[in-house]
């Protein structure tokens, strides 16, 4: 079994470039011009799907009522493989899953209520939940896997970013950042990903080096508390790199400020931002950005709807709960998640439809949990939380979007609640992970 530790950090200072710098690499290649990498209907590589993060899929077998369940536990598997410690997966949070190649791939150790300890990359076979092999990611997992020709990329808090041999776990290369690095993307030559001082990178998906990095730190706030926060995964288009980014204070996890950024692909230049505050004092960072039909949209208290060409608004969306998630866009509809599950008019976000969640506010001590898991649309099926809702209706097919106390889906904690970037969806099945370290594989239960 592969085991490869790169050795512990030592702090490096990581200077700003000021909010109009991008700093250009060696590489010497440019960009290509598509932003999408093929990809099968049997896969889900990288989180919310797709480069553009738009959370469709082509799958057509997937299930729309009654469904075969397996689980995979995480914790349960640590027993035979001694790289995945125990105590990190309960107590931490797990990220979403992935799939290629026959193979789910999920990472350990993210940022959550975990002891001091290491994380994992873990590689799961897609029918059985067998491990093939696992990899240790100091001090923890920092974002989601992405997959791409045969390799992993995957950040880790110690300030890496690792691309492992998807088949056998061995590293093909390594570098590091000033600050743990969030959910990669991957669109053709590189990987683009944001770290927790607010800086992009993108790095030549084949080695590593590094194209061009853009810093929205000035000089002058090294000197004070206000830190730029970047976790989730860029959104990226033919020629443009959309980053959300949580502004707060080294003392505290509250986000006071957030932007959306629009960086040229080819060099990292802003093109423009778009600024806002959350509505409700926030302690999550804003999701990841969506671009469909050219609109960008992002979620962290409120649901904002920006025209991709300019940053200028197009509307805004209100749920009223604190915490909004990734949408899901297909066929000028918005799905999100903002404790009940919305359609929305992608127009101009007129309410459609919603499935009504009974969680309390204060969740945290209910069984019933809130959604604020990313949606899949696939099938005709929304697919959030642990069930499937009817996309033309709402109605509810299987499983559980946060309602039910007693059930297959969710246990009675908090913990268990589906993760934030949403579930895996291929041909045959959906992939669901739990915060605290469930895998759950639903196929159509007439096969």
């Amino acid at each position: 079994m592969p085991l490869h530790r790169p050795s512990r950090r030592r702090f490096v200072a990581a200077l700003g470039v000021g909010a109009v710098g991008a700093l250009a690499g060696c590489s010497g290649d440019s960009s290509p011009t598509n932003s999408s990498l093929e990809r099968s209907d049997d896969e889900w590589p990288v989180a919310h799907g797709t480069p553009t993060n738009v959370g469709y899929s082509r799958a057509r077998n997937t299930p729309r009522s009654d469904p075969k369940l397996a689980e995979w536990k995480l914790w349960v598997i640590a027993r035979s493989e001694s790289v995945i410690e125990k105590e990190t997966v309960q107590h931490g949070r797990v990220s979403s899953p992935v799939v290629a190649d026959s193979t789910v791939f999920v990472a350990t150790g993210l940022l959550g209520r975990r002891p001091d300890g290491d994380g994992a990359l873990v590689a799961l076979d897609a029918t059985t939940g067998e491990p093939e092999w696992s990899v240790r990611l100091p001090d923890g997992g920092s974002g989601t896997p992405a997959v791409a020709d045969g390799l992993v990329f995957v950040g880790s808090n110690d300030r890496a970013l690792t691309a492992f041999d998807a088949a056998s776990g061995d590293v093909r290369w390594r570098t590091t950042t000033g600050a743990p690095v969030g959910t990669p993307a991957v669109a053709g030559a590189h990987v683009y990903v944001g770290d927790r001082e607010g800086s992009v990178h993108a790095f030549r998906r084949t080695d590593g080096t590094l194209r061009w990095r853009y810093g929205q730190r000035p000089l002058k706030s090294f000197f004070s508390h206000k830190r730029w926060r970047i976790r989730a995964k860029p959104a990226v288009t033919e020629d443009t790199v959309y980053v959300t980014t949580g502004i707060g204070f080294d003392d505290t996890t509250e986000t006071r400020a957030g932007n959306l950024l629009a960086l040229s692909r080819s060099g990292g230049d802003e093109r423009w931002r778009y600024e806002y505050r959350p509505r409700y004092g926030s302690h999550d960072l804003p999701r990841a950005p969506v671009v469909a039909d050219g609109t960008v949209y992002v979620g962290q208290s409120v649901l904002h709807a920006v025209d991709a060409a300019d940053g200028s608004k197009r509307w805004r969306f209100n749920s009223g709960y604190e915490t909004v998630s990734a949408p899901a866009v297909r066929d000028g509809t918005v799905y999100v998640s903002s404790k009940n599950v919305y359609a929305l008019s992608a127009d101009d976000g007129t309410e459609r439809w919603r499935f009504v969640n009974l969680a309390e506010d204060s969740y945290r001590d209910e069984s019933r949990v809130p959604m604020e898991s990313a949606p899949v649309v696939a099938n005709g099926t929304v697919y959030v939380g642990a069930g499937a809702l009817d996309a033309s209706s709402g109605k509810r097919l299987w499983g559980n979007v946060g309602n039910r106390e007693d059930d297959d889906f969710f246990s009675d904690l908090s913990d268990a609640n589906a993760v934030v970037e949403g579930p895996a969806v291929t041909d045959g099945a959906v992939f669901v992970a739990t915060q605290y370290g469930a895998i759950r594989r639903a196929t159509r239960g007439d096969e």
